[in-house]
């Protein structure tokens, strides 16, 4: 099928050329083009698979008109290090499907997706995947008409496509997991939330934990690092008076330090303490510690492929925005705790 030019478009909506390139370049507000036209021209471009001839604008990498350039925005903060899942993840589904694809990323600052001009003007990409934004970057693209398809990862949205796991269900697993295996009293250590979900992991985590009768100290926040999780895990928890049971970090990167220290204040875990994490970091880690990390595992690998196979069926028409595919979590039982204990049941613990 041939793709649509802008001169196609313009006699199909009504709008001169120049209207409907100023939309498709994401330059509509800055126009003063209404909100109305900018969605007629990208409603009748997504449906007829309008692409920007990136070859067009002198850009190089060999593909020209008929390679699909596809760009990641990846957030440069404490998540920096967690994209090599992701774009696994992505290479994966590549390997899967016949279709002539570049990925290119884009790094961004937290706060700061607004600044990014090859989102904003469609300039180095046909389509996009944006992960990590914030709470400032979702306002920004929700009252945003950009021309790009675009899927959010672990994010929801009103306006677009993305693919998410779902955040109670995380705090309330490693919650589950500690409860049952006898803790009585919990720790939580974690990055200041960056984004809600994040809050509602630990809120989760809460409710779920005193549903089975057991305390939970307040969270103690820090840094999502290895060093991070060491220094919160000797400072604030193995210099209290009353040393907690089960601890839960808010990143397996986290949960690794914390086993460091307890290891060199010779607390054993399990023994003495368990531990359960978010497993954000790579797996092999989580296996090869000592003792080995259980981790309610964050499943990166396949939702960039579910990202990616989403964008795809948004370019085709065959879906249609806001669509938001929800893959199941997995607790993963390693030697910092055990098995989820399902004869247990709240409120008949103790």
């Amino acid at each position: 099928m041939l793709m649509i030019t802008i001169e196609e478009l313009a006699k199909e909506t009504g709008f001169s050329p120049t209207t409907v390139s100023i939309v498709l370049r994401g330059k509509a507000k800055d126009r003063q083009i209404s909100d109305a036209t900018a969605k007629k021209i990208l409603d009748v471009a997504n449906d007829r698979g309008y692409r920007p001839n990136i070859a067009a604008r002198s850009l190089r990498g060999g593909g020209g008109a008929r390679q699909i350039q596809m760009a990641v925005f990846w957030a440069q903060d404490f998540r920096a290090g967690m994209i090599v899942r992701f774009l696994e993840g992505l290479r994966r589904r590549l390997r899967e499907i016949e279709r002539d694809i570049r990925l290119v990323v884009f790094p961004y600052d937290n706060d700061a997706l607004s600044a990014c001009r090859q989102l904003v003007s469609a300039s180095d990409c046909h389509a996009a995947i944006v992960c990590n934004a914030s709470l400032a970057d979702l306002d920004f693209l929700e009252g945003r008409t950009l021309s790009l398809p675009i899927v959010l990862y672990n994010r929801h949205s009103a306006r677009y496509c993305s693919v998410n796991v779902d955040d109670r269900e995380m705090g309330a697993l490693a919650a589950r997991a500690l409860a049952t295996n006898g803790c009585k009293k919990l720790a939580v250590l974690t990055n200041p939330p960056a984004f809600p979900g994040m809050k509602t992991r630990v809120d989760s985590f809460i409710l779920e934990a005193l549903r089975y009768g057991v305390e939970v100290m307040d969270p103690i926040f820090c840094g999502s690092s290895m060093r991070e999780g060491y220094n919160a895990a000797a400072q604030r928890i193995l210099t209290s008076d009353s040393i907690p049971d089960g601890i839960f970090c808010g990143a397996s990167a986290i949960g690794l330090g914390v086993l460091r220290a307890f290891w060199e204040a010779g607390v054993e875990i399990p023994r003495r303490c368990k531990l359960v994490s978010i497993g954000n970091g790579p797996e092999e880690f989580d296996d090869f510690s000592v003792p080995s990390q259980s981790v309610v595992r964050l499943p990166m690998e396949e939702m960039a492929g579910q990202c990616l196979s989403l964008l795809l069926d948004v370019m085709s028409g065959s879906a249609r925005a806001p669509i938001s595919r929800l893959l199941p979590l997995q607790y993963i039982a390693r030697e910092s705790c055990g098995e989820i204990k399902i004869s247990e049941e709240p409120g008949l613990m103790g």
